[in-house]
Protein backbone atom coordinates (compact mmCIF):
# COMPACT_ATOMS: atom_id res chain seq x y z
CA UNK A 1 0.00 0.00 0.00
CA UNK A 2 1.05 3.28 -0.48
CA UNK A 3 1.88 5.80 2.53
CA UNK A 4 -0.66 9.05 2.51
CA UNK A 5 -0.73 11.76 5.57
CA UNK A 6 -4.89 11.40 5.14
CA UNK A 7 -7.47 9.17 5.93
CA UNK A 8 -10.92 9.91 5.39
CA UNK A 9 -13.50 8.20 6.32
CA UNK A 10 -16.04 7.48 3.49
CA UNK A 11 -18.86 4.85 3.37
CA UNK A 12 -19.47 4.31 -0.06
CA UNK A 13 -15.80 2.33 -0.36
CA UNK A 14 -18.03 -0.17 0.89
CA UNK A 15 -19.52 -1.28 -1.90
CA UNK A 16 -17.61 -1.59 -5.10
CA UNK A 17 -20.86 -0.14 -7.36
CA UNK A 18 -20.60 2.88 -5.17
CA UNK A 19 -17.03 2.55 -5.63
CA UNK A 20 -17.63 2.61 -9.54
CA UNK A 21 -20.57 5.09 -9.62
CA UNK A 22 -18.69 7.89 -7.43
CA UNK A 23 -15.08 7.13 -9.31
CA UNK A 24 -14.37 10.69 -10.05
CA UNK A 25 -14.54 11.68 -6.09
CA UNK A 26 -11.89 10.10 -4.73
CA UNK A 27 -8.94 12.06 -4.98
CA UNK A 28 -4.95 11.15 -5.74
CA UNK A 29 -3.00 10.19 -2.76
CA UNK A 30 -5.32 10.46 -0.12
CA UNK A 31 -6.43 7.32 1.40
CA UNK A 32 -9.78 6.14 2.42
CA UNK A 33 -11.42 4.07 4.49
CA UNK A 34 -14.47 2.76 6.24
CA UNK A 35 -14.60 0.07 9.60
CA UNK A 36 -12.21 -0.23 11.60
CA UNK A 37 -11.51 -3.53 12.89
CA UNK A 38 -9.33 -3.91 16.35
CA UNK A 39 -8.66 -7.60 15.51
CA UNK A 40 -6.67 -7.02 12.38
CA UNK A 41 -5.66 -3.24 13.99
CA UNK A 42 -6.91 -1.42 10.57
CA UNK A 43 -9.88 -0.89 8.66
CA UNK A 44 -11.78 -3.57 6.80
CA UNK A 45 -11.68 -1.38 3.62
CA UNK A 46 -9.50 0.74 2.02
CA UNK A 47 -9.59 2.78 -1.18
CA UNK A 48 -6.13 4.54 -3.01
CA UNK A 49 -6.64 6.72 -5.98
CA UNK A 50 -3.47 5.90 -7.97
CA UNK A 51 -3.77 8.71 -11.05
CA UNK A 52 -6.79 9.30 -12.94
CA UNK A 53 -8.20 6.14 -14.29
CA UNK A 54 -6.63 3.84 -11.23
CA UNK A 55 -8.04 2.91 -8.13
CA UNK A 56 -6.65 -0.05 -5.24
CA UNK A 57 -9.28 -1.42 -3.18
CA UNK A 58 -7.81 -3.45 -0.45
CA UNK A 59 -10.99 -5.18 1.52
CA UNK A 60 -9.25 -7.37 4.46
CA UNK A 61 -5.85 -6.39 2.85
CA UNK A 62 -6.40 -7.64 -0.18
CA UNK A 63 -6.25 -5.79 -3.14
CA UNK A 64 -8.19 -5.32 -5.96
CA UNK A 65 -7.63 -3.01 -8.64
CA UNK A 66 -10.41 -0.60 -10.41
CA UNK A 67 -9.33 0.80 -14.30
CA UNK A 68 -11.62 3.29 -16.10
CA UNK A 69 -11.03 1.89 -19.51
CA UNK A 70 -13.27 4.63 -21.34
CA UNK A 71 -15.75 7.28 -19.91
CA UNK A 72 -18.35 4.54 -19.31
CA UNK A 73 -16.60 1.29 -18.83
CA UNK A 74 -14.38 0.08 -16.06
CA UNK A 75 -12.51 -3.28 -15.73
CA UNK A 76 -12.15 -4.71 -12.10
CA UNK A 77 -9.35 -7.23 -11.82
CA UNK A 78 -9.96 -9.51 -8.29
CA UNK A 79 -7.47 -12.50 -7.07
CA UNK A 80 -9.87 -15.27 -5.48
CA UNK A 81 -7.14 -16.88 -4.08
CA UNK A 82 -6.04 -14.66 -1.57
CA UNK A 83 -9.71 -14.75 0.49
CA UNK A 84 -8.43 -17.71 2.48
CA UNK A 85 -10.88 -17.00 5.63
CA UNK A 86 -14.20 -17.06 7.02
CA UNK A 87 -13.49 -13.28 7.62
CA UNK A 88 -12.01 -12.30 4.66
CA UNK A 89 -14.43 -13.71 2.21
CA UNK A 90 -17.54 -12.70 4.61
CA UNK A 91 -16.68 -9.03 3.93
CA UNK A 92 -15.30 -9.91 0.43
CA UNK A 93 -19.29 -10.84 -0.20
CA UNK A 94 -20.46 -7.71 1.15
CA UNK A 95 -18.14 -5.99 -1.05
CA UNK A 96 -19.82 -7.45 -4.35
CA UNK A 97 -23.66 -6.89 -3.20
CA UNK A 98 -25.50 -5.67 -6.16
CA UNK A 99 -29.02 -4.67 -6.53
CA UNK A 100 -31.19 -3.86 -9.18
CA UNK A 101 -34.98 -3.69 -9.90
CA UNK A 102 -35.51 -7.39 -9.63
CA UNK A 103 -32.66 -8.67 -7.62
CA UNK A 104 -30.52 -7.54 -4.40
CA UNK A 105 -27.86 -10.18 -3.87
CA UNK A 106 -24.01 -10.94 -4.12
CA UNK A 107 -22.15 -10.89 -7.16
CA UNK A 108 -19.97 -13.67 -5.69
CA UNK A 109 -20.12 -16.24 -2.95
CA UNK A 110 -18.56 -18.87 -1.67
CA UNK A 111 -19.83 -22.15 -0.62
CA UNK A 112 -17.85 -25.69 0.64
CA UNK A 113 -14.24 -24.45 -0.97
CA UNK A 114 -15.96 -23.19 -4.14
CA UNK A 115 -16.97 -19.50 -5.36
CA UNK A 116 -19.76 -18.98 -7.64
CA UNK A 117 -20.78 -16.23 -9.68
CA UNK A 118 -24.60 -15.06 -9.59
CA UNK A 119 -26.01 -14.26 -12.59
CA UNK A 120 -29.95 -13.72 -12.15
CA UNK A 121 -31.10 -17.07 -11.19
CA UNK A 122 -28.00 -19.09 -12.57
CA UNK A 123 -24.85 -20.00 -9.94
CA UNK A 124 -21.57 -20.70 -12.11
CA UNK A 125 -18.77 -22.19 -10.38
CA UNK A 126 -15.93 -20.21 -11.08
CA UNK A 127 -13.04 -22.40 -12.49
CA UNK A 128 -9.57 -22.43 -11.01
CA UNK A 129 -8.27 -21.91 -13.81
CA UNK A 130 -10.14 -18.45 -13.75
CA UNK A 131 -9.46 -17.14 -9.89
CA UNK A 132 -7.66 -14.02 -11.13
CA UNK A 133 -11.18 -12.81 -12.12
CA UNK A 134 -11.65 -10.10 -14.82
CA UNK A 135 -15.41 -8.42 -14.73
CA UNK A 136 -15.73 -5.19 -17.07
CA UNK A 137 -18.86 -3.04 -15.77
CA UNK A 138 -20.13 -0.50 -17.95
CA UNK A 139 -22.61 2.59 -17.39
CA UNK A 140 -25.14 2.89 -19.81
CA UNK A 141 -25.19 5.62 -21.96
CA UNK A 142 -28.04 7.04 -23.31
CA UNK A 143 -28.03 5.22 -26.75
CA UNK A 144 -31.16 5.01 -29.08
CA UNK A 145 -31.85 3.11 -32.40
CA UNK A 146 -34.43 4.08 -34.85
CA UNK A 147 -37.24 1.85 -35.78
CA UNK A 148 -38.70 1.18 -38.60
CA UNK A 149 -41.04 2.45 -40.79
CA UNK A 150 -41.66 5.74 -38.57
CA UNK A 151 -38.08 5.79 -37.53
CA UNK A 152 -39.46 6.26 -33.75
CA UNK A 153 -36.16 6.90 -31.29
CA UNK A 154 -35.93 3.36 -28.76
CA UNK A 155 -34.06 2.77 -26.27
CA UNK A 156 -31.34 0.17 -26.90
CA UNK A 157 -32.29 -2.97 -25.01
CA UNK A 158 -30.97 -3.70 -21.61
CA UNK A 159 -29.86 -6.51 -22.17
CA UNK A 160 -27.10 -5.79 -24.81
CA UNK A 161 -25.75 -4.22 -21.62
CA UNK A 162 -25.52 -7.50 -19.56
CA UNK A 163 -26.92 -7.46 -16.16
CA UNK A 164 -27.92 -4.72 -14.40
CA UNK A 165 -26.33 -4.71 -11.15
CA UNK A 166 -27.83 -1.44 -9.95
CA UNK A 167 -30.48 0.69 -9.98
CA UNK A 168 -28.91 3.68 -11.95
CA UNK A 169 -27.20 2.29 -14.73
CA UNK A 170 -24.51 -0.30 -13.78
CA UNK A 171 -24.46 -3.19 -16.05
CA UNK A 172 -21.98 -6.43 -15.46
CA UNK A 173 -21.09 -6.69 -19.10
CA UNK A 174 -18.00 -9.05 -19.38
CA UNK A 175 -16.56 -11.69 -17.40
CA UNK A 176 -12.98 -12.85 -18.58
CA UNK A 177 -13.87 -11.00 -21.78
CA UNK A 178 -16.79 -13.35 -22.71
CA UNK A 179 -19.98 -11.57 -22.43
CA UNK A 180 -22.76 -11.94 -19.94
CA UNK A 181 -25.67 -11.63 -22.73
CA UNK A 182 -24.04 -14.45 -24.31
CA UNK A 183 -23.41 -16.70 -21.12
CA UNK A 184 -26.48 -16.32 -19.55
CA UNK A 185 -28.52 -17.19 -23.11
CA UNK A 186 -26.32 -20.14 -22.89
CA UNK A 187 -27.09 -21.29 -19.94
CA UNK A 188 -30.87 -20.27 -21.06
CA UNK A 189 -30.17 -23.35 -24.24
CA UNK A 190 -28.45 -25.70 -22.15
CA UNK A 191 -29.89 -27.83 -18.97
CA UNK A 192 -27.05 -26.08 -16.91
CA UNK A 193 -30.20 -23.78 -15.70
CA UNK A 194 -32.00 -26.64 -13.91
CA UNK A 195 -31.17 -27.33 -10.59
CA UNK A 196 -28.99 -30.90 -10.75
CA UNK A 197 -30.77 -32.34 -7.59
CA UNK A 198 -34.49 -31.22 -9.97
CA UNK A 199 -32.26 -33.04 -13.09
CA UNK A 200 -31.87 -36.25 -10.74
CA UNK A 201 -35.48 -36.12 -9.65
CA UNK A 202 -36.72 -35.83 -13.19
CA UNK A 203 -34.30 -39.01 -14.25
CA UNK A 204 -34.98 -41.58 -11.54
CA UNK A 205 -38.93 -40.51 -11.08
CA UNK A 206 -39.92 -44.16 -12.28
CA UNK A 207 -37.73 -45.94 -9.82
CA UNK A 208 -38.16 -43.37 -7.17
CA UNK A 209 -41.82 -43.97 -7.19
CA UNK A 210 -41.56 -47.56 -7.04
CA UNK A 211 -39.25 -47.00 -3.89
CA UNK A 212 -41.81 -44.83 -2.11
CA UNK A 213 -44.91 -47.41 -3.32
CA UNK A 214 -42.38 -49.71 -1.66
CA UNK A 215 -41.89 -48.03 1.87
CA UNK A 216 -45.27 -47.24 1.94
CA UNK A 217 -46.68 -50.66 2.14
CA UNK A 218 -44.12 -51.52 4.93
CA UNK A 219 -45.40 -48.61 6.95
CA UNK A 220 -42.25 -46.90 6.92
CA UNK A 221 -43.82 -43.94 4.68
CA UNK A 222 -47.27 -42.37 5.07
CA UNK A 223 -49.20 -39.89 2.96
CA UNK A 224 -48.82 -36.32 3.40
CA UNK A 225 -52.26 -34.34 4.42
CA UNK A 226 -53.04 -32.02 1.37
CA UNK A 227 -53.08 -28.77 2.55
CA UNK A 228 -55.93 -26.31 1.85
CA UNK A 229 -56.21 -24.48 -1.26
CA UNK A 230 -55.16 -20.91 -1.41
CA UNK A 231 -56.38 -19.03 -4.49
CA UNK A 232 -53.26 -16.43 -5.68
CA UNK A 233 -55.16 -13.56 -7.47
CA UNK A 234 -51.70 -12.49 -9.20
CA UNK A 235 -48.03 -14.03 -9.78
CA UNK A 236 -45.33 -11.59 -10.37
CA UNK A 237 -42.37 -12.31 -12.66
CA UNK A 238 -39.73 -12.29 -10.29
CA UNK A 239 -41.98 -15.08 -8.63
CA UNK A 240 -42.31 -17.17 -11.69
CA UNK A 241 -38.32 -16.90 -12.49
CA UNK A 242 -37.54 -18.53 -8.75
CA UNK A 243 -40.06 -20.98 -8.59
CA UNK A 244 -39.54 -23.19 -12.38
CA UNK A 245 -38.01 -25.60 -10.82
CA UNK A 246 -39.37 -27.34 -8.00
CA UNK A 247 -40.89 -30.02 -6.63
CA UNK A 248 -42.28 -31.60 -3.30
CA UNK A 249 -43.21 -35.19 -2.43
CA UNK A 250 -46.51 -36.22 -0.79
CA UNK A 251 -45.01 -38.70 1.90
CA UNK A 252 -43.95 -38.12 5.44
CA UNK A 253 -41.39 -40.28 7.92
CA UNK A 254 -43.71 -43.12 10.26
CA UNK A 255 -41.69 -42.12 13.24
CA UNK A 256 -42.41 -45.46 14.75
CA UNK A 257 -40.84 -47.57 12.07
CA UNK A 258 -37.26 -45.88 11.92
CA UNK A 259 -34.05 -45.12 13.93
CA UNK A 260 -31.42 -43.14 14.20
CA UNK A 261 -30.42 -40.05 14.80
CA UNK A 262 -30.64 -37.52 11.34
CA UNK A 263 -33.28 -38.20 9.00
CA UNK A 264 -34.05 -36.62 5.25
CA UNK A 265 -36.95 -34.22 4.91
CA UNK A 266 -39.42 -36.62 2.68
CA UNK A 267 -41.25 -33.79 1.56
CA UNK A 268 -38.13 -32.38 -0.21
CA UNK A 269 -35.91 -35.58 -0.65
CA UNK A 270 -34.58 -36.90 -4.10
CA UNK A 271 -33.85 -40.44 -4.48
CA UNK A 272 -30.24 -40.19 -6.01
CA UNK A 273 -28.81 -43.82 -5.93
CA UNK A 274 -30.09 -47.38 -4.25
CA UNK A 275 -28.35 -50.66 -3.90
CA UNK A 276 -29.83 -54.09 -2.54
CA UNK A 277 -27.22 -56.98 -1.30
CA UNK A 278 -29.55 -59.48 -2.23
CA UNK A 279 -29.76 -60.55 1.41
CA UNK A 280 -30.56 -58.36 4.01
CA UNK A 281 -31.14 -54.71 2.71
CA UNK A 282 -32.00 -51.88 0.84
CA UNK A 283 -29.87 -48.87 0.77
CA UNK A 284 -30.96 -45.76 -0.33
CA UNK A 285 -29.07 -42.22 -0.97
CA UNK A 286 -30.94 -39.06 -0.56
CA UNK A 287 -30.03 -35.27 -1.30
CA UNK A 288 -31.76 -32.08 -0.75
CA UNK A 289 -32.48 -28.87 -1.84
CA UNK A 290 -30.03 -27.57 1.15
CA UNK A 291 -27.50 -29.85 0.29
CA UNK A 292 -27.72 -32.67 2.10
CA UNK A 293 -27.21 -35.85 1.85
CA UNK A 294 -28.43 -38.79 3.62
CA UNK A 295 -27.64 -42.54 3.28
CA UNK A 296 -30.74 -44.61 4.17
CA UNK A 297 -30.84 -48.51 4.60
CA UNK A 298 -34.23 -50.73 5.19
CA UNK A 299 -33.32 -53.82 6.99
CA UNK A 300 -35.37 -57.39 7.23
CA UNK A 301 -37.16 -55.92 9.86
CA UNK A 302 -38.97 -53.44 7.78
CA UNK A 303 -37.57 -50.57 9.68
CA UNK A 304 -35.36 -47.42 8.31
CA UNK A 305 -32.18 -46.24 9.40
CA UNK A 306 -30.10 -43.18 7.90
CA UNK A 307 -27.00 -41.47 8.60
CA UNK A 308 -26.30 -38.02 7.13
CA UNK A 309 -22.81 -38.38 5.09
CA UNK A 310 -20.05 -35.30 4.58
CA UNK A 311 -20.97 -32.46 2.11
CA UNK A 312 -17.84 -33.95 -0.08
CA UNK A 313 -20.25 -36.73 -0.81
CA UNK A 314 -23.25 -34.62 -2.52
CA UNK A 315 -22.86 -36.35 -5.69
CA UNK A 316 -21.00 -39.83 -4.86
CA UNK A 317 -22.48 -42.77 -5.82
CA UNK A 318 -23.31 -45.63 -2.77
CA UNK A 319 -20.24 -47.84 -3.71
CA UNK A 320 -18.16 -44.70 -3.99
CA UNK A 321 -19.09 -43.31 -0.46
CA UNK A 322 -18.89 -47.02 1.34
CA UNK A 323 -15.14 -47.14 -0.21
CA UNK A 324 -14.34 -43.32 0.71
CA UNK A 325 -15.59 -44.43 4.40
CA UNK A 326 -14.28 -47.62 4.85
CA UNK A 327 -10.80 -47.36 2.70
CA UNK A 328 -12.15 -50.42 0.85
CA UNK A 329 -10.02 -52.11 -2.15
CA UNK A 330 -11.33 -52.79 -5.17
CA UNK A 331 -11.27 -56.17 -4.48
CA UNK A 332 -13.39 -55.98 -1.61
CA UNK A 333 -17.09 -56.45 -1.98
CA UNK A 334 -19.45 -54.06 -0.64
CA UNK A 335 -21.31 -55.81 2.08
CA UNK A 336 -18.38 -57.76 3.03
CA UNK A 337 -16.18 -55.29 5.57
Amino acid sequence: MIKTDEYIQNEKVHFLTEIIKNFDTFQILKKYVFKYNKYIRDYEFELHRMNQETLYVYVMNNKIEITRISENKFEVIINLKNYETFSERKRFIEFMRYENEKYQSNLLWYYRGKWYLNLYRFDIPVREKDLILKLTIIRKPQKYYLTLPELEKTPLPEKEYGMPISKDGLYLYKIQDRRVKDIIENLKKTKRHIPYIVRVKMKNRKIEYAFFQMLLKKGILDLRGIPPFITIRRIKNIEIEKHTWGFSNVVTLNLNRIRGAEFPDFAYATLQDYHYDGVNQIVLKFIDELYNTYLCGVDYGNRMWCMRLPGIMFKYKIKSVYKVLYDLDANTKLFEF
